[in-house]
């Protein structure tokens, strides 16, 4: 235990800290590590799609061929190597882009950061989609910044009420920063953006000289239908997030931002401050893996796996869960969002989820006003298929519970109207 059973420091704090808050889901992650517990809380990649052998033909290649570059510093922006894979795999999307248009992350957790760290003020305004990923509210937020919000629906952000926001703005001359948006198999609904509304939404930001942060973690990983256009190869000018934690491994901490080189360059300042370069080591074995293998053939791969376990997250929710209950349907990646009564709290029913040994991740963490309270995210990548059709059935019990309860207590406590009928 430590000495200290307070924080002493808090008058010394920056004010901005106030502001950042402890991740739901990387809270939750101790509770989901135990074995006795089903999780669709974290975002987390099943360990069958990680190419074990070809890493480590790709490590022992590295070691013997360029240990002098691997274990040594490099430069802030990415070693040139990885960098041109990088382009390569974007230019499979119609993205044409430079080597020097492209930044080597820490993940893409750390390019949303250097993005927040470069654009937001403090009490300027950004626009994103309503739930959106927490991860970004959490970078965004240390920057001080308010959020617009839009709504989304099964086509995902809503064109008209993005029109109606941006018009309401400039009519108090504010100018958002940028807007963020999961245009594919979005984190945490698992809708993904329609091919009119990405037109739409390229027209707009012309029209608004809106800045687009386009971040796509799932856009590889679709299980039907035709891969969507990136909203990158519409508009080169939109800031691009990507990474290999979902099609490769997250172990690696290796993401990248393309944007145009003026921003390029200002993002290699603001990395210089917090840690100069990212691992060359880690950067080297996916360059030789890239090389050596065939990423859209181990995607495919991926793609077999997880679908199957949507499809049984799916189907299990049609058999189980109550009537009063909504979800999406996603076309790919690894999540889907449950919607339950207005008066059911996902917040408070997590602790008898957690009894019943199954965890989500609570709808409320993915609005950055945190307010709406009946909602859930829901993985599917991670769970065996068995496990995913048992956790749904739990939950569901534990849903069906909950409004029991609440519809017995309004039937307890409802009044009786004139007639003196109850």
């Amino acid at each position: 235990m430590g000495k200290f059973k307070f924080d002493k420091w808090t008058s010394l704090y920056a004010q901005r800290i106030g502001s950042i808050k402890s991740s739901a889901i990387r809270d939750l992650l101790s509770v989901a590590a135990r074995p006795d517990i089903i999780s669709f809380a974290g975002g987390l990649p099943h360990p069958k799609s990680f190419p074990v052998s070809e890493i480590k033909n790709a490590f022992e290649e590295v070691i013997k061929k360029d240990a002098d570059i691997a274990l040594q510093y490099g430069p802030s922006d990415g070693l040139i190597g990885i960098r041109e894979e990088i382009c390569k795999i974007m230019a499979e999307d119609d993205i044409k882009i430079y080597p020097d248009e492209v930044l080597i992350t820490e993940g893409a957790q750390q390019a949303l950061d250097i993005v927040g760290k470069i654009f937001i003020d403090p009490n300027s305004c950004i626009i994103t989609e309503a739930p959106t990923y927490v991860g970004a509210i959490n970078a965004f937020s240390a920057y001080e910044v308010s959020a617009k919000t839009i709504s989304l629906d099964d086509d995902g952000l809503k064109i008209e009420e993005l029109i109606r926001s941006l018009e309401e703005l400039e009519e108090k001359s504010i100018t958002p920063k940028f807007l963020y948006t999961v245009p594919n198999f979005q984190n945490p609904s698992g809708v993904t953006l329609s091919e009119e509304r990405r037109e739409e939404l390229i027209t707009i930001s012309k029209k608004y000289d809106l800045l687009i942060v386009e971040d796509n973690p799932y856009g590889s990983l679709y299980f039907e239908g035709e891969k969507n256009r990136c909203l990158k190869s519409i508009d080169p000018g939109i800031i691009y997030l990507g990474t290999f934690s979902k099609i490769l491994s997250p172990g690696f901490r290796t993401g990248w931002v393309a944007a145009p080189k003026a921003i390029i360059d200002k993002l290699i300042q603001a990395k210089q401050s917090s840690d100069l370069c990212c691992s060359s080591f880690n950067q080297k074995i996916i360059e030789v893996y890239l090389k050596n293998n065939d990423l859209s053939k181990h995607i495919e791969k991926i793609k077999k796996l997880y679908r199957v376990r949507r499809d049984t997250m799916l189907n299990a929710l049609d058999e189980y869960f109550p009537e009063e209950a909504t979800w999406t349907k996603p076309r790919g990646g690894i999540f889907l969002w449950a919607t339950l009564p207005e008066y059911i709290n996902t917040n408070e029913m997590l602790a008898e989820a957690i009894e019943e040994k199954v965890t989500y991740v609570p709808g409320s963490s993915f609005y950055p006003d945190g307010k709406r309270k009946n909602s859930m995210r829901l993985n599917f990548s991670f769970s065996e298929p068995e496990e995913i059709n048992k956790g749904i059935k739990i939950l569901a019990e534990v849903i069906k519970d909950q409004i029991a309860i609440v519809k017995s207590f309004y039937k307890i406590n409802k009044k009786p109207d004139k007639g003196g009928q109850q």
